[in-house]
């Protein structure tokens, strides 16, 4: 017993540093992507790339090895997960997990420079995809499925800052729980909340955030966050300046 004892902590330590790992929808048998995928989250947590320098040229993504159910990186100037102007020079789409604390360390230490430097001034359109890791995050979905909820009512960044302020705070880990809180958070950002909470219990809603995780996965994303910046995959929390470098290299500013 004591050496079981001894065991939980490191136990817990392989977990958090999992913390955002790969994707894997939750099926009867697992594939040969979800098993690497799988070893992929188990294994550590999101490496770093290199910062970019002058001479580098971007790399262009893997290409799919089968057809995706939706086009992930389909898009339009009304999108309600998108912000800033649809012509501006640099999209970067992120793809992210509302319970991954990588995605939350991007959404306090850079998100807010990004959106001041550059989303508001018009140089780069900043796009949100959802990517549960559904297997280590057990309330990964059900936030998922209040962000495209929140989405329909034109409410997605709203509830997106809402929902990585609140986690761990007021929700997180219990999905049977945390389908109250979402429809409680939904009417504190002003939503209709008997429309949010008939979205939220369609099971087609769960459906599109699977899809798209699936489609983000034949795209090269595996981990949390990922980020799709004109075509070239980055992953991982990175500091603003490693964005603010690379966007300069796009725009040549």
């Amino acid at each position: 017993m004591r050496h079981l004892r001894a065991l939980l902590p490191l136990a817990a330590l392989v977990l958090v540093l999992a913390g955002c790992g790969a994707y894997a929808p939750p099926a009867p048998t697992i594939s040969a992507l979800e098993q690497r995928q799988t070893t992929v989250a188990l294994d550590a947590r999101p490496t770093l790339p290199p910062l970019p320098t002058s001479e580098a040229t971007p790399t262009a993504p893997p290409l799919p090895t089968s057809a995706a159910k939706v086009d992930v990186l389909k898009t339009s100037d009304d999108d309600p997960r998108a912000m800033g102007s649809p012509s501006a020079p640099v999209t970067i789409y992120e793809f992210t997990d509302f319970e991954c604390p990588f995605c939350q360390q991007f959404f306090e230490e850079t998100r807010p420079q990004l959106i001041q430097q550059y989303v508001d001034t018009g140089v780069v359109r900043l796009i949100a995809r959802d990517f549960p890791l559904i297997q280590i995050h057990p309330s990964a979905m059900i936030a998922a499925m209040a962000g495209q909820c929140a989405a329909d009512q034109q409410m997605f960044w709203p509830m997106y800052e809402m929902l990585f302020a609140t986690h761990q705070e007021e929700w997180g880990g219990v999905p049977k729980r945390d389908h109250d809180v979402m429809i409680d958070l939904a009417g504190r950002i002003g939503l209709d909340t008997a429309a949010f909470t008939s979205c939220l219990d369609n099971p087609d809603t769960q459906q599109a955030v699977l899809d798209e995780a699936e489609s983000a996965g034949q795209l090269g994303v595996n981990s949390t966050p990922n980020f799709m910046i004109n075509g070239q995959m980055i992953r991982g929390a990175l500091p603003f300046s490693n964005f603010s470098t690379l966007i300069k290299q796009m725009t040549q500013q």
